[in-house]
């Protein structure tokens, strides 16, 4: 299959499965809503659910029904003109309009990234480890919204936000500024809430969910067959089905009382195709014993980047962002990188808009890529890793405050206070000659080197990185570790 097979077997999805999934009409960013009666109760533990996928494209069909039957509110993203030429004035605007949205975020993300790098990644062992820091900031974002007190004081300190009004300003910002949908670069970040058809919910609540984070709401029979495999189809929708196996394992139990579900789904070419004719099978050294992988190779001139234990280069992605490369010195392991925050250093240094964060050890020469082919995923469960990092009060029943989702006369029936009971981050990324394609969901459910030489260097990947993938503003949207490509 060439590449341009792998392209129309992602944009040619039948435009039903596109408007059950995503809802792309319309010129303006309006929702469609349709309100539930007031007055029911929520009787259980919240659930939640977020995840992180890099992938290349596949065709998916709907099953376990129709996700209308479900509908609630249903999102309407904006729509977006397509690209046809490289002066296309439309696709520009566009393109504009992304950038102004990005000003807002710019450099406030920082702090978050280098918090939850070392949590999120280190300790993979012989493993592969991905996360995508947007994916994750938007779910936490989301939650934000549905707590209230020290549950909500301590999310806003991890996502560096001093009042809830900021937290909407950016996550929306960072919502629209990577929301990419032109024919060329395929960025689309997606939100759901999945309630219980037995109990009511606060409607101003998932107002503000749908207008600011165009979250869609579905509501069914929590613990049913049928209505697990709506929101599974809704993930392997708005993944294009490359989590297939994470999510056919999601499962909500009877008591759940709301699922929150954030994705993100990436797809991009290289601005330079490596010849499939240079790709050839090379040792790769995995931390469990040397095995024999593709390589593709090119030489091409770019930035070279390096510090005390590490060394550094990246590659276009067409229209969009980079994926950069991070080896550490022979000797230094990628957890090292992580948690000294050498990574997030090197990452916010070189992706961030402000001209005295630029990397100080760069230099422009000709570098001599070799790269492994990869198809790596992962499947977190990220609940002991945001206690660390201080979220601890939705987790505890005798502390979690849900509040601004429930009436305060329904708290006095509930059997037990609501309360997150886990939190699941799956993630895939592949990359071959041709590009790069990426997804993701969250789920939290209740109940150096020296200096290089004067013209040329080579930088060979042939053991355990570091990469991270950005989009054309410099949002880190994948982050992960390859040590078994």
């Amino acid at each position: 299959m060439n590449g341009e097979d792998l392209y129309n077997g992602v944009t040619e999805i039948r435009d039903d499965q596109i408007a059950e999934a995503q809802n792309l009409a319309g010129q303006k960013t309006a929702r469609k809503r349709t309100k539930l009666p007031r007055g029911r109760r929520w009787l259980a533990p919240v659930a939640a659910v977020l995840a992180v996928v890099m992938i290349a494209g596949s065709f998916l069909n709907l099953r376990n029904g129709s996700l209308n039957a479900y509908a609630v509110s249903t999102a309407e993203y904006p729509k977006q003109a397509k690209y046809s030429a490289i002066n296309d004035t439309p696709v520009l605007e566009a393109r504009q309009e992304r950038y102004r949205f990005a000003e807002i975020y710019a450099g406030t993300m920082e702090n978050f990234t280098s918090a939850v790098l070392p949590g999120l990644l280190s300790g993979a062992g012989t493993e592969n480890r991905i996360c995508s820091p947007v994916n994750v900031y938007m779910a936490l974002s989301m939650l934000a919204e549905l707590t209230e007190g020290e549950s909500q004081g301590q999310l806003l300190t991890l996502l560096d936000c001093d009042t809830l009004e900021t937290v909407r300003t950016r996550a929306n910002a960072l919502w629209n500024a990577n929301y990419i949908d032109d024919g060329t670069v395929t960025s689309i970040p997606a939100n759901s809430l999945w309630l219980s058809e037995d109990l009511e919910f606060v409607q101003k609540t998932l107002d503000t969910l749908s207008d600011t984070y165009y979250a869609s709401s579905y509501q069914g029979k929590m613990g049913t067959k049928k209505f697990d495999g709506a929101m599974q189809s809704w993930i392997d929708q708005n993944t294009r089905g490359r989590l297939k196996k994470q999510s056919s394992r999601l499962e909500m139990d009877p008591e759940t009382i709301l699922a929150l579900v954030s994705t993100l789904y990436y797809r991009a070419k290289w601005s330079h195709e490596f010849q499939k004719s240079k790709t050839s099978p090379e040792v790769f050294h995995a931390p469990d014993g040397d095995r024999t992988v593709d390589f593709m190779h090119e030489a091409t001139d770019s930035t070279y980047y390096w510090g005390e234990t590490f060394s550094a280069a990246s590659k276009y992605l067409r229209n969009s962002g980079n994926m950069w490369f991070i080896l550490p010195d022979e000797g230094v392991s990628v957890d090292q990188l992580l948690t000294d925050g050498t990574a997030a250093d090197f990452l916010n240094a070189v992706t961030s808009s402000s001209a005295d964060r630029n990397w100080e050890n760069s230099k422009y020469l000709e570098i001599h890529l070799s790269l492994p082919k990869f198809d790596v995923s992962s499947d977190l469960d990220l609940t002991e890793s945001l206690k660390a990092l201080g979220v601890t009060d939705v987790f505890d029943p005798n502390t979690a405050d849900f509040s601004p989702m429930l009436e305060e006369s329904s708290l006095e029936k509930l059997p037990l206070p609501p309360y997150i009971s886990y939190v699941k981050h799956a993630a895939r990324v592949t990359i071959d000659e041709e590009g790069c394609e990426a997804a993701s969901y969250v789920v939290l459910p209740a109940a150096g080197a020296g200096a290089p030489p004067d013209d040329e260097v080579d930088f060979i990947l042939n053991r355990p990185f570091l990469f991270a993938v950005t989009g054309p503003n410099g949002a880190l949207l994948f982050v992960g570790i390859v040590n078994q490509p």
